[in-house]
Parts: C-alpha cells; structure tokens; sequence
C-alpha cells in the first residue's frame, strides 16, 4: 500500500515522525508536510502564490504551503506515485466535536475524501505536546488500517489517549460533542489609533454526551469518528420541500 503522511504540526513534530517510523517499515510511505506549524488552519489552500517544495530525503518533502495543499501536491502533481491512503497526524493536541471544522489536521484528511481517497486523522489527547505514547499510538494505527483498509467513502476522525497501553480500555466509534469557543482578544500593542495588534485569549468548553469522542475518550476510549463531506442538513431541506 503506499501511504501518504501530512499533518499541521509541521515536518519536524515527533508526532508524523514516529507514524513514518511505524508504516514505513510495512508500505511505501510518503512525508509531504508543511515546513512550519499551521494549525487550526482548516482547508487553506495556496491558489495564486507558488508552493515551494523542499526535498528532505527521497520520500519525505516539505512545503511552504498548508496541509490541504500537501493532500492535493500528493494526489495531483507527480511528485510521488499514485496514493492509496491519506494519515493526517498524529497531531499534538485532540482533536473533539466542533473542533473538526478547524483543524488543519482533520482538514488533509477531508482534502483526500473529496479528491477521492480514503483519509484518517489521528490525534493525542495531550496539551498541545508530543505525548511519550507516539510510538504505542502508531502501532494501533498499523494494526487498525490492516484490519479495516479500505473505508466506504468515509474519512476517519481518531483521538487516543495520551495513556499507557496497560490504561487503554478499548476502542469505540463514536459521534462528535459538543464544543464552545469561549473567545477573548487582548491589545498587546497599540501603536496609533488606527494601528493596533490583538492577541486570541481563548477557551473550550466541552459539552460530555455519553457515547460521544469527548465522553469516550476521558474515559479512557480510543475514539474513532466517522465523518462525511455532505453537510446538507436534511432535516432542514425535508420540512422546506413539505412547506
């Protein structure tokens, strides 16, 4: 199988490093990453600027660009051999509920479902930081795609514990909670009436619906999402066609 990794983290982070380590060992894997960090930056795509490709090492490259962009280089361009499988991650930091529409992460594996490619984004359930747990979340991973490749039209949503294998109580599909953006900005520097600079000062609050990614995995759960690109809302649209 050949595996294209990408994530928002950047092409240094532990994170898609240790999944490279993992699957490269058991199919033709391929690094094309952003060259700095770009999270929560959704689907960004570069349309009128170049992109500028870095080569790191024979399967591995770099970009100026954004996840989306690293997806559509990896399916489009020829830079690397036809693609069967896109993994986004492992992102440091969760990615929960509404949280999804944000991240740059979950992005790169939506980016290859509407290209038409299975897609999976994994994160850890750390604070933003490269988690001990990388090389034991990879693994699972590994085992999870020999197991359940290929996918029906759906990409993946995984967040896992930031916990020892001994800690772990299983895995569980779920659906996505409930998050509130909680958000602030603060001056940090004014220089004129009409120029200043704010920064976000912002938090999450989590709504634990039993069942949900959120609730399973302060549980101690594996969560796994199915998600779709529809975002009809049929509900909506039956009781406008009965109207």
């Amino acid at each position: 199988m050949r595996i294209l990794l990408t994530n928002d983290d950047g092409i240094e982070a532990e994170g898609i490093q240790s999944l490279y380590r993992e699957l490269s060992s058991k199919h033709e894997t391929y690094i094309i990453a952003p060259d700095r960090e770009r999270s929560a930056c959704s689907n960004i795509f570069t349309m009128r600027d170049p992109v500028r490709i870095n080569t790191i090492s024979g399967n591995i490259y770099s970009i100026n660009g954004y996840p989306a962009d690293c997806v559509s280089l990896a399916l489009h361009s020829g830079l690397i051999p036809g693609i069967d499988l896109v993994i986004s991650g492992i992102n440091h930091g969760p990615n929960l509920g509404d949280d999804v529409h944000f991240s740059g992460t979950v992005a790169a594996a939506r980016t290859a479902v509407i290209f038409g490619k299975p897609g999976i984004a994994i994160s850890a359930d750390t604070q933003h930081t490269a988690s001990a747990y990388f090389n034991q979340m990879s693994k699972f991973l590994s085992e999870f795609i020999e197991k359940n490749f290929p996918f029906n039209g759906q990409y993946l949503n995984i967040n896992y514990p930031d916990l020892p294998q001994e800690n772990i109580r299983g895995s569980m599909y779920t659906f996505l909670s409930k998050r509130f953006y909680v958000d602030t900005y603060k001056i940090v520097e004014q220089n004129s009436d009409a120029e200043l600079t704010m920064l976000l000062n912002g938090k999450i609050e989590t709504r634990f619906d039993s069942g949900s990614d959120s609730d399973s995995l302060g549980k101690g759960y594996i969560s796994i999402t199915p998600l779709t690109i529809d975002t009809t809302d049929y509900q909506a649209l039956q009781e406008s066609m009965n109207r």
